[in-house]
């Protein structure tokens, strides 16, 4: 039998094969009504806003943005963790990002410089868009590029640090996405989010085809010149373990306590949270019981916040002293007014803003400080009917619930009722 005749029906088949697979995945996906519900872990996502981040890990903090998703756009989730999508840098919202791949011996550029191959395992970067991406600061590693991976070069940068190829993204890469800017897409979405994709494998499988068809075609001595090649399919990517998990959970709240500790050492000692940041280490260092790594870290933090507040409780005793000795400190009106307005208040104290507790990595919470120490009286919990942002910087009474937190390992107070006791500045 003529191989170039039975080349197009080889293709015509690959071609619908794939499209069936795609499509009844998408259809048993679809069948369940929530993440609980379904079989499988990965489900299509659309987007909910316009210029919503695609992240390099599930933090604000500790990670940075790679890429903007405008509102519609459909995404296939792998993974949910604590507010947060893993998704796949697959299909047309992600057409028009790139990576970055070290330029090394481990990726071999082609001769006329359109793709590279890479001979090792070598790492996919994330660039940095808040830092105008330039390599120096785009560091983090989005997806493994495996030895024989073939990638679509944009262009070569050189700099400091290195030079970067800046490739088109592989499907095999990862980003994380705020899941408040989700929802779970309809069949029509995910249906339409597959054809694409599946429309992409079924053009390389044509070309390749053709290819097959000119090659296996008879020369003038009647003998082809090549077999036909057999496509060989290449398992899906393993699961990741809950050991790995957890893993990267800690990892990620690590990384959020240490940008933490690094605004409070920018503070004045005696305005410093110590006590708040210390209470998460110890809280993180618990949690972290299996793993020794994560545990000797924790504990050499603790041991610096031990000695902080040691320090900071000093100069508490010292600024109560002076305000009690002398009357010289600023704030002597307001301390005989809280004085006086204590017992008819739960607590009363300056109010100001939580570095800790910011409503992002933990929650929104504002701290009431002693007014002649600074000293951190209590947390207040936000409530409906009030603005605590703007009663930033004024002495306030708080009536309402004071309960310990056991969770947060602090005092908080759930406020019925809040009074101005000194005039706001401004009006």
């Amino acid at each position: 039998m003529d191989r170039a005749r039975i080349a197009g029906p080889l293709v015509a088949f690959a071609f619908f094969a794939a499209f069936a697979t795609h499509i009844g995945s998408v259809q048993a996906q679809q069948g369940a009504s929530s993440p609980a519900e379904s079989q499988s872990p990965t489900y299509f996502a659309t987007v909910t806003a316009d210029n919503v981040y695609v992240r390099s890990g599930p933090s604000v903090q500790s990670s940075y943005p790679f890429g903007k998703m405008d509102r519609g756009e459909v995404v296939r989730v792998v993974e949910e963790n604590f507010g947060w999508a893993r998704v796949q840098t697959a299909g047309r919202a992600f057409a028009d990002m790139n990576g970055f791949i070290p330029v090394d011996d481990r990726a071999q550029l082609s001769v006329d410089g359109a793709t590279i191959t890479a001979n090792a395992t070598t790492e996919l970067r994330a660039p940095n868009i808040s830092a105008d991406s330039t390599p120096d600061s785009s560091w983090k590693q989005i997806g493994r590029i495996e030895a024989g991976a073939t990638l679509t070069v944009i262009t070569r940068i050189d700099a400091e640090r290195g030079s970067v190829w800046s490739v088109r993204l592989p499907e095999m890469g990862e980003g994380w996405i705020n899941s408040n800017f989700l929802r779970r897409s309809t069949a029509a979405e995910a249906v339409a989010f597959d054809k694409a994709v599946v429309s992409e494998e079924i053009a390389t499988i044509a070309a390749e085809g053709a290819i097959i068809a000119d090659s296996s075609a008879p020369t003038e001595t009647g003998e082809p010149v090549a077999e036909i090649a057999v496509v060989e399919m290449k398992p899906a990517k393993p699961a990741k373990s809950p050991e790995q998990i957890a893993t990267e959970l800690r990892r990620a709240t690590f990384a959020d306590l240490e940008v933490a500790w690094l605004k409070i050492k920018g503070q004045p000692t005696a305005d410093a949270e110590v006590g708040a940041l210390y209470a998460r280490y110890i809280v993180f260092a618990a949690e972290s019981a299996n793993d020794p790594s994560f545990q000797a870290r924790a504990a050499s933090r603790i041991a610096q916040l031990e000695v902080q507040q040691e320090v900071q409780n000093k100069i508490f005793e010292l600024q109560a002293t002076k305000t009690r000795l002398t009357g010289e400190c600023e704030q002597i009106n307001d301390v005989a007014v809280a004085i006086e307005a204590r017992s008819e208040y739960t607590a009363v104290g300056v109010l100001n803003a939580s570095l800790v507790y910011d409503g992002i990595a933990l929650p929104l919470l504002f701290r009431l400080q002693d007014p002649s120490t600074g000293q951190t009286v209590a947390y207040v919990v936000p409530g409906d009917g009030f603005q605590l942002s703007t009663m930033l910087g004024t002495l306030i009474g708080v009536k309402g619930e004071k309960s310990y937190d056991d969770a947060l390992k602090l005092d908080t107070i759930t406020p019925r009722t809040i009074d101005y006791l000194t005039p706001r500045s401004g009006g």
